[in-house]
Protein backbone atom coordinates (compact mmCIF):
# COMPACT_ATOMS: atom_id res chain seq x y z
CA UNK A 1 0.00 0.00 0.00
CA UNK A 2 1.20 3.71 -1.17
CA UNK A 3 1.44 6.02 1.89
CA UNK A 4 1.32 9.14 -0.26
CA UNK A 5 -2.45 9.32 -0.66
CA UNK A 6 -5.09 11.91 -0.31
CA UNK A 7 -7.49 10.83 2.13
CA UNK A 8 -11.19 12.66 2.69
CA UNK A 9 -11.81 14.29 5.50
CA UNK A 10 -13.03 10.97 7.48
CA UNK A 11 -9.89 9.37 7.44
CA UNK A 12 -6.31 9.42 9.25
CA UNK A 13 -3.59 7.85 7.21
CA UNK A 14 -1.01 6.61 10.38
CA UNK A 15 2.40 6.04 9.55
CA UNK A 16 4.46 3.96 11.52
CA UNK A 17 7.84 5.32 11.81
CA UNK A 18 10.95 3.92 13.69
CA UNK A 19 10.41 4.41 17.09
CA UNK A 20 7.12 6.92 16.70
CA UNK A 21 4.32 7.16 14.88
CA UNK A 22 2.87 10.34 13.19
CA UNK A 23 -1.21 10.42 12.93
CA UNK A 24 -2.13 13.09 10.42
CA UNK A 25 -5.58 14.27 9.99
CA UNK A 26 -6.73 16.53 6.97
CA UNK A 27 -7.59 15.86 3.42
CA UNK A 28 -4.09 15.25 1.93
CA UNK A 29 -0.44 13.74 3.10
CA UNK A 30 2.56 13.68 2.33
CA UNK A 31 4.80 12.81 5.17
CA UNK A 32 4.28 8.98 5.38
CA UNK A 33 7.02 7.82 2.97
CA UNK A 34 7.40 4.44 3.98
CA UNK A 35 5.99 1.03 2.78
CA UNK A 36 4.32 0.78 6.00
CA UNK A 37 2.04 2.95 6.48
CA UNK A 38 -2.04 1.87 6.90
CA UNK A 39 -4.95 3.84 6.28
CA UNK A 40 -7.72 3.67 9.26
CA UNK A 41 -11.42 5.31 8.28
CA UNK A 42 -12.18 6.37 12.05
CA UNK A 43 -16.12 7.76 11.06
CA UNK A 44 -17.27 5.70 13.32
CA UNK A 45 -15.04 7.22 16.23
CA UNK A 46 -16.62 9.22 19.16
CA UNK A 47 -15.47 12.81 18.60
CA UNK A 48 -14.40 14.72 21.86
CA UNK A 49 -14.27 18.38 22.61
CA UNK A 50 -13.86 20.77 25.45
CA UNK A 51 -16.78 23.42 26.18
CA UNK A 52 -15.51 26.03 28.35
CA UNK A 53 -17.59 27.56 30.83
CA UNK A 54 -20.90 27.07 30.13
CA UNK A 55 -23.47 29.12 31.84
CA UNK A 56 -25.72 27.65 34.88
CA UNK A 57 -28.35 25.58 33.19
CA UNK A 58 -31.06 25.65 35.87
CA UNK A 59 -31.59 22.49 34.85
CA UNK A 60 -33.15 19.90 37.82
CA UNK A 61 -32.07 16.61 36.19
CA UNK A 62 -28.08 17.29 37.26
CA UNK A 63 -29.11 16.72 40.68
CA UNK A 64 -30.47 13.42 40.20
CA UNK A 65 -28.57 11.35 42.42
CA UNK A 66 -25.93 9.19 41.03
CA UNK A 67 -27.15 8.27 37.97
CA UNK A 68 -24.21 8.39 35.20
CA UNK A 69 -26.31 8.81 32.33
CA UNK A 70 -28.09 12.32 33.05
CA UNK A 71 -25.70 14.13 30.33
CA UNK A 72 -27.00 11.72 27.81
CA UNK A 73 -30.42 12.48 28.75
CA UNK A 74 -29.67 15.93 28.41
CA UNK A 75 -26.90 16.78 25.66
CA UNK A 76 -26.92 13.43 24.07
CA UNK A 77 -23.73 12.13 24.68
CA UNK A 78 -21.06 11.82 27.20
CA UNK A 79 -19.25 14.31 29.80
CA UNK A 80 -15.77 12.40 30.20
CA UNK A 81 -14.95 14.74 32.74
CA UNK A 82 -15.58 18.35 34.24
CA UNK A 83 -14.94 21.00 36.30
CA UNK A 84 -17.30 23.64 38.33
CA UNK A 85 -16.01 27.31 38.86
CA UNK A 86 -17.17 28.01 42.45
CA UNK A 87 -18.80 31.37 43.29
CA UNK A 88 -15.58 32.44 44.92
CA UNK A 89 -14.58 32.65 41.63
CA UNK A 90 -11.71 29.97 41.43
CA UNK A 91 -12.04 26.47 39.28
CA UNK A 92 -12.37 22.77 41.47
CA UNK A 93 -9.88 20.54 39.81
CA UNK A 94 -11.21 17.88 36.82
CA UNK A 95 -13.86 15.36 37.86
CA UNK A 96 -14.31 12.05 36.34
CA UNK A 97 -17.67 10.71 35.57
CA UNK A 98 -18.16 7.52 37.93
CA UNK A 99 -14.68 7.98 39.18
CA UNK A 100 -14.15 11.04 41.36
CA UNK A 101 -17.29 12.57 41.26
CA UNK A 102 -19.37 11.77 44.05
CA UNK A 103 -20.13 15.15 46.09
CA UNK A 104 -19.49 15.46 50.13
CA UNK A 105 -23.50 17.32 50.12
CA UNK A 106 -26.66 15.39 49.78
CA UNK A 107 -30.24 15.83 48.44
CA UNK A 108 -31.99 17.12 51.11
CA UNK A 109 -35.41 17.51 49.75
CA UNK A 110 -37.55 15.34 47.08
CA UNK A 111 -36.88 17.41 43.67
CA UNK A 112 -39.90 17.17 40.91
CA UNK A 113 -38.36 16.77 38.06
CA UNK A 114 -38.42 14.93 34.66
CA UNK A 115 -35.58 12.79 36.12
CA UNK A 116 -36.87 13.03 40.10
CA UNK A 117 -34.36 13.10 42.88
CA UNK A 118 -35.53 11.63 45.78
CA UNK A 119 -35.09 13.34 49.23
CA UNK A 120 -31.48 11.96 51.28
CA UNK A 121 -29.82 10.25 48.37
CA UNK A 122 -26.07 11.45 47.01
CA UNK A 123 -25.73 12.99 44.20
CA UNK A 124 -22.90 13.39 41.21
CA UNK A 125 -20.72 16.73 41.38
CA UNK A 126 -22.24 17.87 38.16
CA UNK A 127 -25.55 18.59 40.35
CA UNK A 128 -24.03 21.82 40.47
CA UNK A 129 -24.37 22.54 36.74
CA UNK A 130 -27.70 23.76 37.90
CA UNK A 131 -26.10 27.12 39.31
CA UNK A 132 -22.74 27.36 38.62
CA UNK A 133 -19.98 27.92 35.80
CA UNK A 134 -19.04 24.59 34.31
CA UNK A 135 -16.81 23.37 31.71
CA UNK A 136 -16.22 19.75 30.82
CA UNK A 137 -15.39 17.21 27.93
CA UNK A 138 -18.43 15.96 25.84
CA UNK A 139 -17.73 12.85 23.79
CA UNK A 140 -20.63 12.09 21.20
CA UNK A 141 -21.00 9.75 17.91
CA UNK A 142 -21.04 11.12 14.70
Amino acid sequence: MECMKTLNTLSVLICLMTGYSTLVLGTSVESCVTKDCVIYDLSSQTVCTEVSEEPATYDCRWASGLNINVDEVILKGRIVAYKIKWFGGYWSGWFVTGINDIDIKYNTAERRCSIPSKANTMRRMWSYFYDHIHSYIFCKNP
